[in-house]
Parts: structure tokens; C-alpha cells; sequence
């Protein structure tokens, strides 16, 4: 069985969670039910700005990633999503793709809209998406790096990046955003 580098078994990982119908290859649909899990969780509108703006960083996300694979393709496998995550998250010329999805995100997490994320806040996030409050505290710990108890947009953005570039942590906080949990 092959060995692979912590970023390439958290893509796998990521990959294993967008699969939603477990075809062994990853589309637009997949993504687009990410945006509609987060409607759903937080009662908000297709129509709402913050879904639309969710909904059109993955389509920008998507795309990137559709750039890095063969002309014509409207489905990755494994290893072509793999390969392609990772040329997005290293193209030095595209880094709106990743920033465009932390705004998104954290503008649906701010639900007081004070341009910050608080621990009730995130534990409202983390059970939006199922996940055990015990792992709240040490989770938002990793993310709130300058130590403010709130996690701000470049925090997230941080995180997203670190998850796609890092390669001395399996489990990257930044996974959190991405539905690994």
C-alpha cells in the first residue's frame, strides 16, 4: 500500500467527503451540496446573499480545479482531484480562489455580524455539521491564532491555505471548513 504525504491524504480525505454518492469521482453536484447543507443548517435562503456568495466561491473553486485537468472534463477521480486541489492551492496567481471561499464561509458563520467569530458562534458551526462539542475547544484554539477568542476571516483564510500547503499536520484545522472533521 503506497505512503502518502500528510496535504495528499488530507485531499484524499476531502475528496472522500465531496464522493457524496460514492461514484468514485467528484462534480459540480458534489460541491453544490456543500452550499446546500450550509443553507440548510443555518435556515438561510438559496437566495440569500451569503449562499450565493458561498455557492459562487466553490463554483470559482470548481472551475479552478477543472483548469488543472483535462480540457473537457466535468468530473475528477481521485487522483485528478488530488492533483488539482493542489495546483490551486499552489498557484501563486489564483489566490482569490481559496480567500473568496474563507469570505464566504465566515460571513455565514458571523451570525451577529460584528466581523468576528465567536465560541458560541463556532460551536453553532460544528453542530450545523454534526460534530461533537468536545473537539470545540481545541479546534478553535488551533484556528484563533492571534489568541483574541474570536476567529477572524483571514484566520479562516489562513487555515484553508494551511490545509492545502502544510505538510506537517494530517489534521490542519483548516480541514474543519472543508468537512473533514
Amino acid at each position: 500500500m503506497p505512503t502518502f504525504d500528510p496535504i495528499t491524504r488530507r485531499l484524499r480525505r476531502l475528496f472522500g467527503v465531496l464522493d457524496s454518492d460514492r461514484d468514485g469521482f467528484v462534480t459540480w453536484s458534489d460541491h453544490r451540496q456543500i452550499v446546500d447543507a450550509y443553507a440548510a443548517g443555518y435556515g438561510l435562503a438559496g437566495d440569500d446573499d451569503r449562499i450565493r456568495a458561498l455557492e459562487k466561491a466553490y463554483w470559482a473553486l470548481w472551475l479552478g480545479l477543472l483548469t488543472q485537468s483535462e480540457p473537457g472534463r466535468e468530473r475528477l477521480d481521485q487522483d485528478e482531484f488530488v492533483a488539482a486541489q493542489r495546483a490551486v492551492g499552489y498557484e501563486a496567481n489564483r489566490p482569490e480562489l481559496l480567500e473568496n471561499l474563507a469570505e464566504a464561509i465566515f460571513r455565514i458563520m458571523d451570525t451577529k455580524g460584528d466581523k468576528r467569530v465567536s465560541r458560541d458562534e463556532f460551536a453553532a458551526y460544528l453542530s450545523v455539521w454534526g460534530v461533537s462539542s468536545e473537539q470545540d475547544p481545541v479546534v478553535f484554539e488551533r484556528l484563533d491564532l492571534d489568541r483574541d477568542a474570536f476567529i477572524s476571516q483571514r484566520e479562516i483564510a489562513r487555515s484553508l491555505r494551511a490545509f492545502h500547503l502544510h505538510n506537517d499536520d494530517l489534521n490542519t484545522p483548516g480541514g474543519i471548513f472543508l468537512g473533514i472533521y
